[in-house]
């Protein structure tokens, strides 16, 4: 069986993509497969925990970016420091290679490259799963896509919209597919007293918590709780708990992260996700899963979801209106649109696998791939030299980055 190391973009569990390829990861190990991860520093014990528990050996690399540069998110440290954990990531990376003695490297986003990097050196297959639409914050690897292309052996994309649009601008291959996975608990829903608006996903301009909150005002039904569970960018905490208190509502609860947030979730509420943008739709699938009557909005990922699941509700994104409509209706309607969420849970179940989420990515895992020499492997020694001449070093680790990046076509 093949040894395979993950290149994973944030060490932690709150997001799609780590979570759906976890699952991944599992089904792999079970199959015989060596996994591998590797990701950046977070601190994050369940994350840690989680590896362990799963027996996959898990190497978390310090980073000051663990992105592309220009990715979204800050530089934590200089330009030098920035080129010098590229440089240490890269030669790091290649170590666990030969040390593991790695037959695939799978990158789990767009947005980072040393896993490119690396098995370009090597000579070794790379495969490059997609998970974020090239708009918005992510607009900016657009201009990475000749190097992406140029630098998989095969490339994934998420199911439906992101799949289609990625093979509207890389012609000249077949951009194959994969849709997020999670796993669902058997356990029922606890039972609750009331019916309660929920939505489920971390506060940020993405998520745009705020359209909720506006129809929410609209809907004037305070006896009515809203409940907005997940953790928070900090600045968009902020505008949301200012409309908070200048609507002074009163039902109206941030909960925080939670490890199974799921585990706050009643048989009486109503799923809201008013998101602008999702590639897939991972919780608002999680609801449908649950038998939660669901509102979503029609950004491209709640539609990519809906291809294959074909139930809840939609309304167009920014149209406030016609969410304060269908809050309205879910309320009144709510024990007949529970029943119908019930009636087609046993269906959605069987439609939702972790076989049929990963099929083609498996199917090529198990194919064989010649390795190929690659011209840029000398330059792989030079990142082994050392110097004890800070600036010397500095301007070295530059030289070298550039030329690799250059060559990978990584900087143009």
């Amino acid at each position: 069986m093949k040894n395979i190391l993950f290149i994973s973009p944030t060490g932690t569990l709150d997001n799609g993509a780590e979570i759906s390829i976890f699952n991944l990861q599992k089904v792999l190990v079970k199959q015989g497969y060596h996994v591998i991860n590797v990701t950046q520093a977070s601190g994050d014990i369940p994350y840690i925990t989680a590896f362990e528990s799963a027996g996959i050996k898990n190497f978390m690399l310090d980073a000051v970016k663990w992105w592309w540069e220009d990715a979204p998110g800050p530089v934590q440290g200089t330009q030098r420091e920035l080129y010098h954990y590229y440089r240490e990531h890269i030669a790091s990376i290649q170590h666990i290679v030969e040390d593991e003695k790695i037959d695939l490297i799978i990158t789990n986003s767009v947005n980072m490259f040393q896993g490119a990097v690396v098995a370009a050196i090597e000579g070794i297959p790379h495969f490059w799963l997609i998970h974020e639409f090239p708009e918005d914050e992510f607009s900016y690897y657009v201009d990475k896509l000749d190097f992406v292309n140029e630098f998989s052996t095969e490339i994934f994309a998420v199911q439906g919209r992101l799949q289609e649009k990625l093979q509207e601008i890389i012609h000249n291959r077949k951009i194959h597919s994969f849709y997020p996975f999670t796993k669902i608990s058997d356990t029922p829903l606890s039972v609750g007293e009331k019916t309660r608006i929920v939505s489920v996903g971390r506060l940020t301009e993405r998520k745009n918590q705020l359209e909720l909150l506006e129809a929410y005002s609209k809907l004037n039904r305070p006896e009515i709780e809203l409940i907005l569970i997940g953790n928070f960018d900090k600045e968009y905490k902020q505008k949301v708990v200012k409309f908070i208190d200048e609507k002074a509502f009163k039902n109206v609860t941030l909960v925080g992260p939670q490890d199974n947030p799921w585990s706050l979730i009643t048989d009486k509420d109503i799923f809201v996700s008013s998101s602008k943008m999702e590639t897939f739709g991972l919780v608002y699938v999680e609801a449908l899963l649950h038998g939660v009557p669901s509102i979503v909005s029609n950004n491209p990922g709640h539609l990519s979801a809906n291809d294959i699941f074909d139930f809840g509700k939609f309304y167009e994104i920014g149209n406030t209106d016609q969410l304060v409509n269908l809050l309205a209706d879910s309320l009144k309607n709510f024990d007949t649109q529970k029943k119908e969420s019930l009636s087609v849970l046993t269906e959605l179940r069987k439609a939702y696998s972790v076989g049929k989420a990963y099929q083609e990515i498996m199917d090529f895992i198990e194919r064989d791939f010649d390795k190929k020499s690659n011209s840029i492997r000398h330059l792989s020694k030079l990142l082994m030299l050392n110097d004890h001449n800070p600036d010397k070093l500095t301007a070295r680790i530059k030289r070298i980055i550039k030329t690799i990046l250059i060559k990978t076509r990584i900087l143009r």
